[in-house]
């Protein structure tokens, strides 16, 4: 199915973390700031850089003019609620046929239709539900396993820290796949 290089996918990942940090201070309004004492210290001393609290505003769906801004050629593709393309609905609507391969000969995988719970340990966030069907319709299982994910039940820590960083989920997402700030998307299971 659709492999990338390893230098692409680092170069992705790299672009992709630069992306979502960016994105996250710009949605939670961060930005440095700085205290009139702080800025009387020696030539000696750096000024302690303190960044502004964070504060959540409430969950909406963004208009028009707020959406993920894409290429003129995705205008016809669907979108999601979050206004983000939704890839996997444009395969089953027909509007876009991946090729498993370049070589026509090549045996095609048929995707797997089952999903993997992870629990999360935080009162009143739901659980994340990760479904194998809609990573299967475009992937390998070796574009994730083993070097991504080991396939073993509690064999991968991960955390939104290091999805944010560019590991695990975050190899993809927020890359090439919709961003993690569309956090029900994964968090869908109640507990």
């Amino acid at each position: 199915m659709r492999r990338v290089s390893r230098g692409g996918r680092i170069g992705a990942i790299c672009a992709g973390f630069i992306f979502v940090i960016l994105y996250y201070y710009s949605q939670n309004g961060i930005e440095a700031q700085t205290t009139q004492d702080q800025l009387t210290t020696s030539p000696a001393q750096s000024p302690v850089v303190t960044p502004a609290p964070i504060e959540t505003p409430p969950a909406q769906t963004p208009s028009a003019t707020e959406e993920e801004e894409h290429p003129q050629a995705f205008n016809y593709l669907p979108k999601t609620k979050m206004g983000y393309v939704d890839w996997v609905a444009a395969i089953k609507q027909g509007v876009i046929h991946p090729r498993d391969s370049l070589d026509p000969n090549a045996v095609t995988m048929k995707a797997l239709d089952f999903n993997i719970i992870f629990k999360v340990n935080v009162s009143g966030l739901p659980d994340v539900v990760y479904p194998h069907y809609p990573h299967t319709l475009w992937l390998d299982c070796r574009n994730c396993h083993p070097s991504i994910f080991l396939m073993r039940a509690g064999a991968n820590p991960v955390t939104m820290e290091k999805i944010l960083k560019g590991e695990y989920c975050g190899r993809c997402h927020g890359i090439v796949a919709f961003p993690i700030s569309d956090c029900f998307r994964c968090h869908s299971r109640p507990k």
